[in-house]
């Protein structure tokens, strides 16, 4: 079975009775990130595109400026845990000081367990920014959202995965994760690893828009943001400050943009 499902029974209680059936679960499990054999960090994600995750997270948090600096040596399964292995120059070793993370790992965590309150609402270091591809029209949005709403294969199958999804003019690269951050992580690293980066586009996300996302989006360089639900005041003073177009509940009859 693909490691991001799982099978459970569940007991269903409605008008007809109570009956038992079997369901496809999507997968959470705790995904060490390992750099020259140093792991900064445990999170929860669905055991997929982890070459991507951890290319993702570090160029994310600066632990490396290129993708290319970056070379994923092994993907394995220890039980119900994943351990990814990678190595960086040791060089930028000193850059993973301060990223380990405080307590339970927990996939809705973007700044769970930073140690210092000014790192929490620390400046992105934004990479060179390509331009934004043109606001979509009523029919190019609803053109895009079924395109999004079929490429996620994990949430069909489950309802439970969140997908972040670039957009270009090679089309649309998708990534889900139980965790809206991880399945930003995989695609700032699936984009980085596929030259697309160098693309101008659009980033559309099935989730709210928080300070962490946007912080994320800004560091990849990204400057158009599209999400399905609300945003917070933090990620809106944010995406202003750094001069990133954000839009919110994102439907096929329109947007909201927030700006100044």
């Amino acid at each position: 079975m693909n490691p991001a499902l799982t099978a459970a029974t569940a007991v269903r209680h409605d008008d007809a009775g109570t009956h038992s059936r079997p369901e496809i679960v999507l997968v959470e499990a705790p995904v060490a990130l390992v750099f020259n054999g140093q792991s900064p960090l445990v999170l929860m994600a669905t055991p997929v595109a982890l070459d991507d995750l951890i290319t993702g997270w570090a160029l994310s948090e600066r632990v490396i400026d290129d993708a290319s600096e970056l070379q994923v040596l092994d993907i394995v399964a220890q039980g119900e845990a994943w351990q990814v292995e990678a190595s960086i120059p040791d060089a930028l070793m000193p850059r993973l000081a301060g990223h380990g993370r405080v307590g339970a790992p927990n996939s809705a965590c973007g700044l769970c367990g930073t140690e210092r309150l000014s790192d929490a609402m620390r400046a992105p270091q934004p990479t060179e920014r390509m331009p934004a591809m043109p606001w979509p029209t009523l029919s190019e949005l609803q053109g895009l959202l079924r395109e999004f709403n079929d490429h996620q294969v994990l949430n069909q199958q489950t309802g439970a995965a969140h997908a972040a999804a670039w957009v270009d003019d090679l089309g649309m690269l998708l990534r889900e994760d139980v965790g809206r951050h991880n399945a930003l992580d995989k695609l700032i690293g699936a984009r980085a690893r596929s030259g697309r980066s160098r693309h101008s586009g659009l980033l559309l996300m099935s989730s709210r828009a928080s300070y962490e996302l946007v912080h994320k989006a800004v560091s990849a360089g990204i400057s158009r943001m599209l999400v399905m639900s609300a945003p917070t005041s933090a990620a809106i003073a944010q995406a202003n400050q750094y001069q990133l177009e954000l839009a919110a509940f994102t439907r096929e009859l329109g947007f909201t943009h927030y700006a100044r």
